[in-house]
C-alpha cells in the first residue's frame, strides 16, 4: 500500500466511524430519555402512593395523641379515640389516604386546632362517600361507652 493509498483509507474510516462523538452523545441522550420515562411512569407513582400513606398513618398518630382537641369535650369520643385497635387506625388511614392533598390536610387540621367540629362534620358530609361514614359510624359503635 503507497503512502498516499494509507491516507485514503484512514480518513474514509475516520469518516464513517460509528464511534463518532456525535453519535454518542444521540445514543446517551435516547438512553438518558427512556430512564426518565420509566421514572416518571413507574417509579414516580410508586413514591407518591407510598408518600401520601406515610403521611394518612401520621395523621392518624396526630390524631390518637390529640384526642381530647378533637374530642371536644365529649368523653365518649375520646376514649374511642384512644382505645382504637390497630386494624381500626389502618381502616381511618385508608379513608384519609383516599382523601389527602395538600390543601385538605392544611384545611382539616386548621378545624381541629380550632376545635371547629361543624365545619369537621360538614367536611365529612361533602367529601366522605356513604360506606366511609358508615365504616367510621360502625366504628364509633363499637368503642362508645354502651353505659350512655
Amino acid at each position: 500500500m503507497s503512502k498516499d493509498n494509507r491516507k485514503t483509507v484512514n480518513n474514509k474510516n475516520r469518516k464513517y466511524s460509528k464511534n463518532t462523538g456525535f453519535g454518542r452523545l444521540m445514543f446517551s441522550l435516547v438512553v438518558l430519555g427512556v430512564v426518565i420515562l420509566l421514572f416518571i411512569n413507574y417509579a414516580l407513582p410508586l413514591v407518591k402512593k407510598e408518600a401520601t400513606h406515610v403521611a394518612a398513618e401520621k395523621a392518624v398518630d396526630v390524631i390518637t395523641k390529640n384526642a381530647d382537641k378533637i374530642a371536644g369535650g365529649n368523653e365518649d369520643v375520646q376514649k374511642a379515640i384512644e382505645s382504637m385497635s390497630d386494624e381500626d387506625k389502618e381502616v381511618i388511614t385508608g379513608i384519609i389516604e383516599n382523601h389527602m392533598d395538600a390543601e385538605t390536610a392544611t384545611e382539616i387540621m386548621g378545624y381541629v386546632n380550632e376545635g371547629d367540629k361543624a365545619a369537621l362534620m360538614e367536611y365529612a358530609t361533602e367529601n366522605l362517600s356513604n360506606e366511609e361514614i358508615m365504616e367510621l359510624m360502625e366504628m364509633y359503635g363499637k368503642y362508645a361507652d354502651p353505659t350512655n
